[in-house]
């Protein structure tokens, strides 16, 4: 009686053991989202997007919130470093906020990249983070479609 009872805490133990390694995996190793891929939920100009969030930030938060959106506008500012590249479009304080990681630098090519000069019109997708009250409406892991 007792062997089969150390033999099923062992048995719960290593049950345990592999959820919990399960569990861990998942949370922390799951692949990152494809930007690049996916399809944009909604194509909008960049000045549309930031009267949209200046008027009512909760309703378009809920709109586009976590959301990959294609935006259309003017380059105000751009700055480029070896690991990231920050897009403002139409106003560099209150615009709309492209930061470019790593991983959309490899994708696009730093090259491309370096070539936007402030007033040029590009087209950006990337995930919509919502609103900032300095640096405007925030997308990330952004990819230059234009």
């Amino acid at each position: 009686m007792k062997k089969k009872m150390i033999k099923s805490l062992i048995t719960a133990f290593a049950i345990g053991l592999l959820a919990a390694f399960t569990i861990y995996l998942y949370v922390f190793h799951k692949p990152h989202r494809d930007v690049a891929g996916e399809k944009p939920a909604y194509k909008t100009t960049a000045s549309k997007l930031i009267d949209e969030f200046t008027a009512d930030e909760t309703t378009a938060y809920n709109t586009y919130g976590n959301q990959v959106i294609q935006v259309t506008g003017e380059v105000a500012e751009i700055s480029i470093s070896s690991t990231n590249v920050s897009i403002s479009l139409e106003d560099a304080m209150s615009g709309v906020s492209c930061g470019f990681d790593s991983l959309s630098i490899a994708k696009v090519g730093i090259h491309k990249l370096q070539e936007i000069n402030e007033g040029d019109q590009v087209i950006i997708k990337g995930q919509c983070d919502g609103y900032d009250m300095i640096m405007g409406v925030v997308l990330t892991r952004c990819f230059l479609i234009k």
